[in-house]
């Protein structure tokens, strides 16, 4: 039988430099949420129904194409690499479609105006999948070791949650670019233009360090079947609805609250550009002192258990400051620290089990289809996008928040609370319910991976131990 001393192992300084893209996804990803419907609303004048139904619109759009360039990459012949050669080309468009996210044209406000920003969106979100798919689907690619996926999903976290810490600096970015000389609107274009490259940079970093690690492709097992046939077969695979269902509920709730922080402690506190901007910090700083929490977490009680004590933590910590109100500066970095640690265990044990179910995949088809399953895995997650932008648009149309007005009720703003307390509670107990029919235990994964070691090597192995599973 192979052990996993002899699968091939990762370096450190590969690891790391890999997971650099995690700069790319996380940090432009939480930029466009954390500020575009804001963005939307309260500089270009938008109503709030209109822009969560633009963001709504893109994100559905990007849901649908994340299983096609799935599936394209799973059977794709180039002989540079499946999935490498789309990242490095889309860069240079992922920069400025993201950055004509943040453009006022000069367009009269009304149906064209609308029609801009939904194109633009669609245009970003587009390049976002072809570069964010293939990157996904390399992890499991590329690190055959389960040590080496923990330690990648761990120093994603650092990277992605420390990139984002700069998501804060954007109050005081704009500021600084005002005083630059330029006007509010072209402040905001200056900004994320510049933002946006900076992130595009980490997929450069994850292409250059993938360099010679991807399967060659005369040892490629490509799918056979068409698109439907191949997702109808990767739907079979006992777990995989439960965990994308998982995705989708815990990306809605975190999407409104980060959707939410600008609108709470901009418009409801009133925080000066430093306090917010250290708020804004705070939510993607706590991840990176949980980071550890991850494996110590996963060695005493495993993956799965872990995830379920995040949930609960997360629950119980919303409810508490939703009692307790959001009315300091104080009680925001307490959310903030509550959201980011929760957070990134959240995603990294969610990751986990798209990573089990990838195995227990190529045990049942004999066919690598971790593109296909990992793009149907962010098809849950953007619908989750979309469904959240939709939502904000929604919540706020219905407590009557105006973006234009010059002075807000202090009875709206009080309604903003359960935006980042109650809503999240209430999708937190839905995720955890789900997370009871995951059938993956730990003891049925040791099988699966020492007979997946031993079927990519060669040798005799059995699927007795996790035939239910088959």
């Amino acid at each position: 039988m192979t052990t996993q001393s002899e699968v091939r192992r990762l370096s450190t300084g590969r690891i790391w430099a890999f997971s650099v893209g995690t700069l790319g996804e996380y940090f432009v990803y939480f930029l466009f949420f954390n500020y575009f419907l804001y963005y939307l609303t309260d500089y270009v004048g938008i109503a709030p129904a209109i822009g969560g139904t633009i963001l709504s619109i893109a994100m559905i759009w990007d849901a649908f194409t994340d299983p096609v360039v799935g599936y394209l990459n799973d059977i794709s012949k180039n002989p540079k690499g499946r999935r490498r050669p789309m990242m490095i080309k889309t860069i240079i468009p992922f920069i400025i479609t993201f950055g004509l996210c943040f453009i006022r044209p000069s367009i009269e406000m009304g149906p064209a105006l609308y029609v801009y920003y939904t194109f633009v969106c669609l245009a970003f979100w587009l390049c976002f999948t072809c570069v964010q798919v293939p990157f996904y689907g390399l992890l499991p690619e590329i690190a055959h070791h389960e040590v080496d996926r923990l330690k990648i999903r761990q120093a994603m976290a650092v990277i992605g949650n420390g990139g984002n810490i700069a998501i804060g600096i954007v109050p005081i970015a704009l500021e600084f670019v005002l005083r630059l000389g330029f006007n509010e609107m072209t402040s905001w274009t200056v900004t994320m233009f510049v933002l946006g490259a900076i992130g595009a940079l980490g997929f450069v970093a994850t292409w250059a360090a993938s360099k010679d690690l991807e399967t060659p492709l005369d040892q490629v097992v490509r799918p056979e079947r068409n698109i439907i046939s191949t997702y109808i077969e990767v739907l079979k695979v006992k777990g995989y609805i439960p965990v994308v269902l998982v995705y989708l509920f815990s990306t809605v709730a975190i999407n409104i609250v980060f959707a939410s922080i600008m609108y709470v402690g901009g418009e409801k506190l009133e925080l000066p550009a430093s306090q917010l901007s250290i708020v804004m910090s705070s939510y993607t700083f706590a991840g990176i002192i949980f980071v550890p929490f991850i494996s110590i977490l996963s060695k005493k009680i495993g993956s799965l258990k872990s995830f379920k004590l995040a949930l609960i933590v997360g629950f119980v910590g919303y409810i508490i400051i939703g009692l307790i109100g959001v009315n300091s500066f104080g009680i925001m970095l307490v959310h903030g620290i509550l959201t980011g640690g929760c957070f990134v265990l959240w995603t990294a044990y969610n990751y986990v089990c798209f990573y089990e179910i990838c195995d227990l995949a190529y045990m049942k088809t004999n066919e690598q289809l971790e593109g296909s399953i990992i793009s149907f895995a962010t098809f849950g997650y953007k619908i989750g996008a979309a469904i959240s932008g939709f939502s904000m648009g929604l919540a706020l149309t219905i407590i009557g928040y105006d973006g234009t007005a010059e002075v807000k009720s202090t009875e709206m703003l009080s309604k903003l609370d359960g935006l980042i307390t109650y809503i999240p509670a209430a999708l937190i107990a839905l995720i955890f319910i789900l997370l009871l029919l995951y059938p993956i235990k730990a003891k049925d994964y040791e099988f699966i991976r020492k007979a997946k070691l031993a079927k990519e090597n060669g040798e005799e192995f059995s699927t007795t131990e996790f035939e239910h599973l088959l």
